[in-house]
């Protein structure tokens, strides 16, 4: 089963930058912690430790607690590890990890909540609901990444306003200039790919799973109905035409864009570092819609986690809330490793980054990965369904609802 979360970027330069705008943290500093210092432990990955480290300068400065880090990326086998280590006292006192990971840590008992007091409203809206289970906040967010369309300038400048207008401007370009694809998405011939294809999805109405009024999903499944099978016969189309291929893997995807066979891709920022590497003149524009509401892509947010049996629990939740919330701090987070910010106020310090300012920008208008466990349950049936409609193996609206059943019948 393909869960996708937030993908590795690039490392920005900006060291220099982080460490004078955390020089001011020093300025307010925070009170002693009883019982003594001691230290705490951070399990990060390689291009997130630099701004840490900074973070943690100040932090020790103030407090004496001596910070740790522990180099790991994250995956499904370093949350596992995470919540049989927890209770044990083995864990991290904090961990990075993306949200969609926080259903499962919660049902664990192995996270504690995490009040961010005011600063909170320095975080977009989808960054702070990103965190919040059950109606507890969870997390001190730091990075968002959603799906965007990236326009190859050199062979167009037309700004599509439905998707419908996109494959009609690709298959001109194809005909004229002699390039491959009239648009590249990645796509997986074995599993599918539904979360590239979501914020098609969403603009038939077509939502995974219901939303209360206050953001937070629900395990009642909304995929279904006429809106769900508006988008499976609008998939039959894709597939039909040859513009939307099940073979067109992430790599080729990728690198046909890189190379000028596409006008337009549908990606993630992740991407940023290769377009920049090949000297390309691109813009980063919203998907827009094939059916007749907005396209909303998936947002996913990357986000500190304060785990509920730390050894020391006072400091590891000082740290979180008073010092990675800090807008000094989620500046530094981006400079160091390239992602566009979960923070308002860094997003707003952005300079010179135009590409991944327009990605973050565009994650306003997304739609939060579900945590919910019942996720889970989705992504295999959710994708082999959506390859077979495409590869034309079947009825469309059959095979749609035929999913329908087989989602709802393990949740």
């Amino acid at each position: 089963m393909r869960n996708p979360t937030m993908k590795q970027t690039h490392r920005a330069a900006g060291a220099v930058g982080a460490a004078i705008l955390l020089a001011g943290c020093a300025s307010a500093p925070t009170a002693g912690l009883a019982g003594g210092p001691g230290s705490i432990k951070i399990q990060a990955g390689e291009d997130e430790i630099p701004a840490l480290e900074q973070v943690a300068d100040s932090f020790t400065a103030d407090t004496g607690v001596e910070v740790e880090f522990v180099q790991r990326e994250i995956n499904a086998q370093a949350i596992s590890n995470f919540i049989s280590q927890s209770p044990t006292g083995q864990a991290p006192d904090i961990i990075v990890s993306p949200h969609d990971n926080l259903g499962q840590l919660a049902a664990n008992g192995v996270v504690a909540p995490v009040e961010m007091g005011d600063r909170a409203e320095d975080f977009t809206e989808n960054a702070r609901e990103a965190v919040v289970y059950n109606g507890v906040s969870y997390g001190v967010p730091y990075a968002i990444e959603n799906v965007a369309l990236l326009r190859n300038n050199d062979l167009t400048a037309q700004d599509p306003a439905t998707f419908d207008e996109l494959r009609a401007i690709g298959h001109r370009l194809m005909e004229e200039r002699g390039i491959e694809y009239p648009f590249t998405v990645s796509q997986s011939p074995e599993a599918g790919d539904p979360y590239h294809l979501y914020a098609l999805q969403t603009s038939f109405g077509a939502e995974v799973f219901e939303r209360t009024a206050e953001g937070e999903y629900t395990s009642n499944l909304t995929m279904g109905g006429e809106d769900g099978h508006e988008f499976a016969r609008y998939l039959q189309d894709l597939g039909q035409t040859g513009d939307l291929q099940t073979s067109m893997t992430p790599d080729i995807a990728k690198e046909s864009f890189l190379n000028g066979e596409s006008a337009f891709h549908l990606g993630g920022p992740w991407e940023l570092t290769d377009v920049e590497a090949a000297g390309m003149d691109v813009s980063v524009l919203p998907v827009p819609p094939a059916g007749d509401e907005e396209a909303r892509p998936f947002v996913g947010v990357r986000a500190f986690f304060v785990n509920a049996n730390a050894p020391n629990p006072v400091a590891a939740q000082d740290f979180a809330a008073n010092y990675l919330t800090r807008p000094e701090s989620q500046t530094a987070m981006y400079e160091s490793t390239g992602r566009p910010p979960a923070s308002q106020v860094a997003i707003d310090r952005m300079q010179g980054d135009p590409l991944r300012a327009a990605y973050a920008e565009i994650a306003e208008t997304g739609l939060p990965m579900p945590a919910i466990p019942e996720m889970g349950a989705v992504w295999s049936f959710w994708g082999t369904t959506e390859n077979a409609i495409i590869n034309g193996r079947g009825n469309p609206v059959e095979l749609w609802d035929r999913m329908i059943d087989n989602i709802e019948g393990q949740i």
